[in-house]
């Protein structure tokens, strides 16, 4: 049974070294130079996803000869989905879809009926990017070249399936803050050892919007109240900036969202923080009178609630560029900064208020 070479590199990728050498060792000294090469590229690359299997043909030859040429090769490569026509010095030239070499004559040549602006990957290029190709042109398959355009092999729909599902995962790990390599029968002293660098870090920022509150002890002590409502100012606003950061960081992923509409972007939920404040704030002003009898009380809620749903939608949305523009994955960290400046402009709009309005609260 014939394996697909990105199939035979991955296996002997996840072996030892000594035991890969072996098997390698025994391959057809053909087969064993072109594995050894793909396990040179990184894995999270196209050189590192590609296979060799391919059906190269000559401009010059007839579509007869290139049918010919697939009868042979077969057995050997799997789903045939284009030829890709190469000139004398292995440079990808053109593409001849298998629907072209089925309905035209068979006498004619390849040239003829060749696409010649064909799109490839760069053997370097990022595993995000090479998806992002697929998933914007609808392709099954995509040659890869090198620097100088010589055909190298082909990336098929299959294995970007898995580079799709492996990056939501590492999305979604980074987001909640979890390393991408633990997973669920990991040891319990492996999950702490990868665990335990974030939450040191989130202990920090959540020292930091403790801080803020030391400033306000004061006012605390005089309407005790005000310790009811502080995390609800501070735990809505962190979920509406989860929010806002959520659908940013997938538009960034998926290619939706760039820096020429990141304005219109930003304005978007910069409305959607305010309008949401304003309903969630009034509401929770009416609780807030009905709760003590003060109408001043849900004044500094309702405005607090405002600010601070006002300013999760502009941290929601404009941090996860800035790092995009300084080239640090969205993902990475921008739940903890998000988090970290909700909670600490909320409990400053929020007791800020109340210090402000204190005459009327007590």
């Amino acid at each position: 049974m014939h394996m697909d070479s990105d199939d035979v590199t991955d296996i002997l990728e996840d072996l030892p070294k000594e035991e890969a050498e072996e098997i390698l060792d025994s391959l057809p000294q053909k087969e064993s130079d072109e594995v050894r090469q793909l396990m040179s590229y990184p894995p999270d690359t196209a050189g590192g996803l590609m296979q060799t299997e391919l059906v190269a043909v000559s401009p010059d030859a007839t579509l007869g000869q290139a049918i010919h040429q697939i009868r042979e090769t077969y057995s050997k490569v799997d789903d045939i989905i284009n030829l890709y026509v190469v000139n004398e010095q292995g440079v990808l030239i053109g593409m001849v879809p298998l629907r072209t070499l089925i309905l035209e004559d068979a006498g004619k040549k390849v040239s003829e009926v060749m696409v010649r602006d064909v799109i490839s990957a760069l053997v370097d290029m990022d595993q995000e990017q090479v998806a992002e190709l697929f998933r914007k042109y609808d392709f099954i398959s995509l040659p890869v070249v090198d620097q100088q355009g010589k055909l190298l092999g082909r990336i098929l729909v299959d294995d970007i399936v898995d580079v799709i599902q492996e990056e939501a995962s590492e999305d979604m790990y980074r987001l909640a803050g979890v390393d991408k390599e633990e997973h669920v029968d990991d040891t319990p002293l492996r999950s702490i050892r990868l665990r335990l660098p974030w939450l040191s870090f989130n202990l920090v920022t959540a020292i930091a919007a403790a801080t803020v509150v030391s400033f306000f002890q004061g006012t605390i002590q005089k309407v005790v109240a005000l310790a009811v409502f502080m995390p609800i100012v501070a735990g809505m606003g962190g979920n509406a900036g989860t929010q806002s950061l959520t659908v940013i960081t997938r538009g960034i992923a998926l290619g939706e969202l760039n820096f020429s509409n990141a304005k219109r972007v930003l304005l978007k939920e910069l409305i959607g923080g305010i309008t949401n404040g304003v309903v969630l704030g009034g509401l929770m002003a009416l609780l807030a009178y009905l709760y003590k009898g003060n109408p001043m009380l849900g004044v500094v809620l309702g405005l607090a609630m405002i600010c601070n749903m006002f300013m999760a939608a502009l941290a929601g949305t404009s941090i996860p560029l800035i790092l995009k523009w300084a080239r640090v994955d969205p993902a990475l960290a921008s739940g903890v900064i998000v988090t970290t400046f909700t909670d600490v402009t909320g409990f400053f709009c929020f007791l800020g208020l109340a210090t402000l309005f204190l005459h009327y609260l007590t």
